[in-house]
């Protein structure tokens, strides 16, 4: 029985600890993506593929058709039969049989074809990839920024507990008739906005919470969230964006759709057979009904679809240019951003720089005045004054730490390296 208790006495110790997960932006990232159709997408992506391959090349597969035909011609027909035949059955033509064609030469349009839909599949998974990406940024984002809450949060208890203490001595300082009560109001008046920030940003956090549980499919509510180390970016302004790779399959496939409907001109090849049971309308000689075949190559040049193959061609290569001047417009844009996300964070490291320095003056300033508050040499305005100073001090450098490591994600979003 006492070892029951025991085991019971230690689980309500470790329960606790077991309660509250630890989480990464590595992890929100990762579950925010399984929650995504990405995976199911890319599989149908590959099915589809694969069914649009084989339709590229069913035209080189043997077709095979039963044919039949039945005519009657009112014509007299001439008399050249070497044999006597009733004239009626000389005026009819009927046989059924089958025909069989195998193409030799399509002029390329299998190949053209196979590739221009491989590179339409390839399009639509860098559609994929780009929204994968933009659900991380989304991650990232609201990630940091409940990181942000939390830092000032922690500040702002540090700061009521603080406040707390100096209410406790001042009461016992009114008691004894050594301060006005104006001056315990105005402390606990500050106490009560402070306990006003505080709320607003739990329910900040919380909103934001729920924004990445919904995200992610995990209840985060109860979740303690890992600071990320700061991450090692590229300084340069070189970018490995999928736009790029996006602009590129689209001039790709505007050159096989060029070549794809070019092949359709060109001369095509193809065996060919065909046999049955009858009189066939181009065997005159058949008297009677009889079994035929026919096999041979037939060659198809078309003549004519030259000069709309040229015209598909001039308003393929406007299209390019168009593609081109819009490939440009973005890689100017992105490199603008890179830029300016670059400078800020030069700034926020500058900034960072002189943060621990202003903070630790604060704090011994303030130190020094919540002494000279109990000894009465100062007002308690001048008190607060200075302790919303150094809180602030607290709370930009906390937040430009966090700024940084969200800084340089968004440089890695916009060089396309997340």
């Amino acid at each position: 029985m006492k070892g029951l208790y025991l085991l019971i006495l230690f689980l309500c110790l470790v329960f606790p600890i077991f309660a509250q997960q630890t989480v990464t932006i590595e992890e929100c990232q990762q579950w925010a993506i399984a929650q995504t159709s990405a995976s199911v997408q890319k599989n149908l992506n590959e099915q589809i593929l694969k069914t649009n391959l084989n339709n590229a090349a069913s035209h080189l597969f043997p077709k095979l058709s039963i044919n039949g035909r039945f005519s009657y011609e009112s014509a007299e027909v001439p008399d050249i039969y070497p044999f006597d035949e009733q004239p009626l059955l000389a005026k009819m033509q009927y046989h059924i049989g089958m025909d069989l064609e195998q193409t030799l030469f399509d002029g390329c349009r299998m190949f053209y074809g196979r590739r221009f839909a491989t590179l339409q599949n390839d399009a639509e998974i860098l559609k994929i990839e780009l929204s994968m990406n933009e659900m991380k940024a989304n991650v990232i984002n609201l990630y940091l920024n409940l990181l942000i809450l939390d830092k000032q949060l922690g500040i702002i208890e540090n700061v009521q507990s603080t406040f707390k203490d100096q209410i406790q001595q001042l009461q016992v300082l009114l008691k004894e008739g050594v301060i006005m009560q104006n001056t315990l109001s105005q402390m606990e008046l500050e106490d009560l906005k402070i306990q006003q920030q505080h709320d607003e940003l739990v329910a900040k956090r919380e909103s934001i919470i729920s924004s990445l549980s919904i995200l992610t499919g995990r209840d985060l509510s109860n979740a303690q969230f890992a600071v990320p180390q700061l991450p090692g970016v590229d300084t340069s302004a070189n970018s490995s964006r999928l736009e790029f790779e996006i602009f590129e399959n689209q001039t790709k496939q505007m050159d096989f759709q060029r070549k794809l409907h070019f092949s359709s001109s060109l001369p095509k090849i193809a065996l060919f057979a065909t046999g049955g049971y009858g009189r066939p309308d181009y065997q005159f000689y058949f008297s009677r009904p009889d079994w035929y075949y026919m096999a041979g190559v037939t060659l198809r040049v078309p003549l004519i679809d030259w000069a709309k193959t040229s015209g598909l061609g001039k308003v393929i290569e406007i299209q390019k240019e168009i593609l081109q001047s819009q490939e440009s417009d973005f890689k100017k844009s992105n490199q603008i951003a890179i830029q300016d996300k670059l400078n800020e964070i030069r700034r926020i490291e500058k900034l960072l720089e002189l943060d621990q320095a202003i903070t630790e003056k604060y704090k011994a300033v303030t130190k020094s005045y919540s002494s000279q508050l109990m000894n009465g040499t100062i007002t308690v305005i001048d008190y607060i004054r200075q302790h919303n100073d150094e809180v602030q001090s607290l709370m930009n450098q906390e937040v430009h730490n966090i700024q940084l490591i969200k800084a340089k994600y968004e440089l890695l979003a916009l060089k396309g390296q997340l």
